[in-house]
């Protein structure tokens, strides 16, 4: 059995970006006046735990109020594909992983809890940085009814890749994206943003965890689930 894929589940493995997003749902309040401002332990809170696909109506039922979830949403999503097409640096080791992956033949994924202005943004403001290499398939929040923790975008992706459970390894940087791959039966590579590192002590102890991607990392990762597997 060979490596075939990578998925990287979520733009937050590709970019350090959630710090902008945070600003893209306060602008939104502001915009609309919704007398809201997230700090930063808000939104991680707020992140942690995933699964569904809007954090403006969770937070308002959380509270008992009544907001325009919906037009918040779109809003927010409008305001953070202009902050990304400002321009945004890859987190490391992620031009070489893609241009490896380029280099030998591997397929590559992009799995996000994003529609696909801010996910096009991204692509388009690091498009240099990565060589020109581009993702075969991308499964967005419009795909799916449930996000990470809950496997159907990683199993939706893997359908989609056409290479089998096996042949993948996921990129994972949130304790909710470890549980989904794991949840899929794909081997993961925790590689944790600035989101992950708030609540280190979720990811599981038998998931490797890196500050760097690297090839032989995500190889790695991979056959070391391939091998548990196995036995």
């Amino acid at each position: 059995m060979t490596l075939e894929a990578v998925i990287f589940a979520g733009i937050g493995t590709v970019a350090e970006c959630a710090d902008m997003d945070r600003a893209a749902w306060n602008a939104a309040f502001r915009a609309h006046d919704v007398p809201w401002e997230w700090s930063w332990d808000t939104y991680a809170e707020l992140m942690r735990p995933g699964g569904d696909r809007q954090l403006a109506a969770r937070y308002a039922a959380h509270l008992g109020q009544v907001v325009p979830a919906d037009t918040l949403d779109m809003t927010h999503q409008r305001l953070f594909a202009a902050m990304l097409s400002d321009g945004i640096p890859l987190r490391p080791g992620v031009a070489r992983v893609m241009q490896w992956a380029a280099r030998a033949g591997l397929q590559l994924a992009m799995v996000s809890r994003s529609e696909m202005e801010p996910v096009r943004a991204l692509l388009n403001a690091t498009a240099r940085q990565r060589g020109g290499v581009a993702f075969d398939v991308a499964v967005l929040r419009g795909d799916v009814t449930r996000m990470a923790p809950d496997p159907e975008a990683i199993i939706s992706a893997v359908a989609a890749l056409g290479v089998g459970r096996g042949r993948c390894v996921v990129v994972a940087d949130t304790a909710a994206a470890v549980e989904a791959a794991e949840r899929a039966g794909v081997a993961a590579l925790a590689f944790p943003g600035r989101l992950g590192e708030s609540d280190p002590d979720a990811f599981p102890d038998q998931v490797p965890m890196v500050p760097a991607l690297s090839p032989e990392a995500l190889t790695q990762a991979w056959r070391g689930t391939s091998r548990t597997a196995a036995e």
